[in-house]
């Protein structure tokens, strides 16, 4: 392997989040990416009540 950070692998391990609640926030900043800077009305972004605490906490891990 070379010194260079292309030559690094490019992984995360996010094993303390579900998959269900990351699946909502890559929803989320996939929802984000589209209506930054949007000059058409910006719709709610739903949100399952049932994952809400869980969503928080994984917010709250990841910075955002």
């Amino acid at each position: 392997p070379g010194q260079y950070s292309e030559s690094q692998p490019n992984e995360i391990y996010l094993k303390d989040i579900p998959s269900h609640v990351l699946i909502n926030v890559c929803r989320y900043f996939a929802y984000k990416a589209k209506y930054t800077n949007s000059s058409i009305d910006i719709p709610e972004f739903p949100i399952d009540i049932q994952v809400v605490l869980e969503l928080l906490v994984a917010s709250d891990f990841l910075d955002c």
